[in-house]
Parts: structure tokens; sequence; C-alpha cells
């Protein structure tokens, strides 16, 4: 679904970067998870994206897992449409402190996460944003909402 809007209100100036949302969501019931992304194109529109897994190894990290799943097809979708830079929106903190080295890597999924930015970084530009969760951010909001209707919650 695209939706038209009037400008990129979020950029700051002299910020020439593609901006990604990316949030997770896990579901207890089914023990799946998901992520939302949202693309903030330089025309105006506005791209939706979400997907879900179960993996058995990823699904004890619960919503974080769907966090990594959203930055790691931010990167990608970088990498595919070869946007040179792009900053990556997001509500958990892990999903920057992880890849810079704040914050060690214990688990598979996340030594698995910064192998992916390590690999992503050789094509693309990319920087984090820290926004605050469920705090009226309107892309943010969005975000988390794909992420959970991907799950059907």
């Amino acid at each position: 679904m695209e939706i038209k809007i009037r400008s990129f209100l979020e950029k700051e100036e002299n910020d020439d970067s593609a901006h990604i949302y990316v949030d997770g969501s896990y579901n207890k019931e089914t023990e799946e998870y998901a992520y939302g992304m949202v693309v903030l194109k330089d025309d105006g529109t506005v791209e939706e994206y979400s997907d879900k897994f179960s993996d058995p190894e990823l699904k004890s990290m619960w919503n974080v897992a769907g966090e990594i799943m959203g930055a790691c097809a931010a990167m990608q979708y970088a990498m595919d449409y070869e946007l040179p830079k792009i900053t990556i929106f997001h509500d958990y903190e892990g999903i920057a402190k992880w890849p810079l080295g704040e914050w060690k890597t214990k688990k598979d999924g996340t030594k698995a996460y910064v192998n992916f930015y390590n690999e992503a970084c050789k094509k693309v530009k990319i920087s984090f944003k820290k926004v605050t969760g469920h705090s009226g951010d309107k892309y943010n909001d969005l975000a988390d909402k794909l992420a959970r209707g991907a799950l059907g919650i």
C-alpha cells in the first residue's frame, strides 16, 4: 500500500539518507515473531512491509527477533535498491547497540545480526536513530501496527 505525504517533516536539514522505520512483535500463542517496516521515499510515498517467522532458535528472543529481522530487512532493502545511505529508526536500543559494539552479542541471533550488518556496511552507509515506542511517532506506530498485523494481533 502506498500513501502520499506532503513532505519529509522527519528529515533533519542536510540529511540525505533514506529513512526506514522498523519494529518487531511476538505472538506467545503461535510462538511466531514478525517485523514491520516503513520506508519513507524521497518522492513523498510511503512503502509498508511486514513478515512473520517461527525459527526455533530465534523465537526464544520473542519480539527482539522481530526487531532484528526488521533491521535486516531495512538493510536488505537498501542493498536491493542500491541506496547509498539509510537511517534506521527503531525503538529497541539493541538494534543500534549490537552492531555498534556497545552491547556484547551473546546469542546466535545477535551474532548473525551483527554479521549481516557488517556485510551490509560494505555497500550502504547505515546510521541509527532511537525513537520512543508507543509515543505517537507516526511511522514507528505504523511499523508496530504492521508487525502485529503480520501476526494477526
